[in-house]
């Protein structure tokens, strides 16, 4: 039932933001900022937080973007509130415009699902440590096709060994490329937190860990530059094909999350859909980790198409799999505060 009523609080307007806050993003630079005004949020992206080098047209900006968007509307959700969401109000100008708006109009109880998803939201995060070495169910990989299909996008899942073969020697090029190119190095540098108690950027930590070998089926992203892992050349698609099918490696489940187009309200959906994905894999007790590296290079994006049969534009590729719980825990990454990302206006 919807009632027009829009008494709601400040508190649970804050409690959007924060939530919207625990999205990921590249490089985790958080760039958005909001505005509340006239029982609406609005959304902005901050391109003072972009990263020019690695994401030059911005695509990993509006993902990410759509990702706390997401967050944003399941907060406002939970607490039973009704929301109309409107898209690039003012157009696709990312540097003025709003990238999206959510009007608070009545209140309307949560479904199941959307409470769900929205308790998921403090428990997830990037888990780069080892899976257990059980294959990922079909079930599963349903549930999250259709969270990716709920917010307008597609999912593929790589379970062919030459799909997996080819992605992974594109995985390690990319990777190869972005460690011996000296801008991309010097614009990751500038994002590695030493800081322990800083609230954005990558702790110094993880870039470690991020860099430390294990045998793995995909080259996970290397933050040190090369420093703490292989330095060599890549490896061919015949040497790529003998590790996958000899070593002993962890073989994760591995999803490509796409769009049919790649304009900039694709991307904002992208977004929405990787978030919508991450969100159900964590309710459903699965770790998942990013495997951009393929993605932050137009031409290895392009060519991750043939992966997937050659159709639509990847935006995302997911490693996902059960978690090892013997593995230490995870520090959870900080955050910015929400006086830092939200201008609450009185409306006279």
């Amino acid at each position: 039932m919807v009632t027009q009523s829009t008494t709601f609080s400040v508190e649970q307007v804050r409690a959007a933001v924060e939530a919207a806050g625990l999205a990921p993003s590249i490089h985790n630079t958080q760039p958005w900022r909001w505005r509340f005004r006239d029982e609406t949020l609005e959304l902005f992206a901050d391109l003072s937080r972009a990263v020019p080098v690695v994401d030059p047209d911005h695509r990993q900006l509006l993902v990410s973007c759509g990702a706390a968007m997401l967050n944003g509307w399941l907060a406002l959700r939970a607490a039973g509130l009704d929301v109309e969401v409107g898209e690039f109000p003012d157009g696709p100008d990312l540097g003025t415009g709003r990238l999206a708006t959510l009007m608070i109009v009545g209140h309307r109880p949560a479904t199941e699902d959307e409470s769900r998803l929205a308790e998921a939201i403090t428990r997830r995060h990037t888990d780069r440590r080892p899976f257990t070495p059980a294959a990922l169910a079909v079930e599963e990989v349903r549930k999250l096709r259709r969270a990716a299909e709920a917010e307008g996008c597609w999912l593929a899942s790589l379970g062919g060994e030459d799909a997996r073969v080819e992605l992974s020697v594109l995985l390690a090029r990319a990777d190869w490329i972005e460690r011996n190119d000296p801008d991309y190095q010097a614009e990751l540098a500038s994002w590695i937190r030493d800081d322990a108690d800083a609230t954005d950027g990558i702790p110094r930590s993880a870039a470690l860990s991020s860099a430390e070998q294990r045998p793995v089926e995909f080259t996970a992203r290397d933050f040190t530059g090369g420093t703490g892992g292989a330095a060599g050349e890549p490896a061919s698609a015949d040497e790529a094909g003998e590790w996958v099918r000899t070593a002993r490696v962890e073989h994760p489940g591995v999803l490509v999350l796409g769009t049919d187009t790649d304009g900039p309200a694709d991307r904002l959906r992208a977004g929405r859909a990787l978030g919508r994905v991450l969100l159900t894999a964590t309710a459903e007790g699965l770790a998942t980790s990013p495997l951009g590296q393929a993605v932050d290079i137009a031409a290895t994006r392009a060519l991750v198409r043939s992966t997937t049969g050659g159709t639509g534009h990847t935006q995302m590729i997911m490693r996902v799999g059960y978690p090892d719980t013997s593995a230490p825990p995870l520090t959870p990454t900080r955050r910015r505060p929400v006086s830092d990302v939200l201008e609450h206006l009185t409306v006279t």
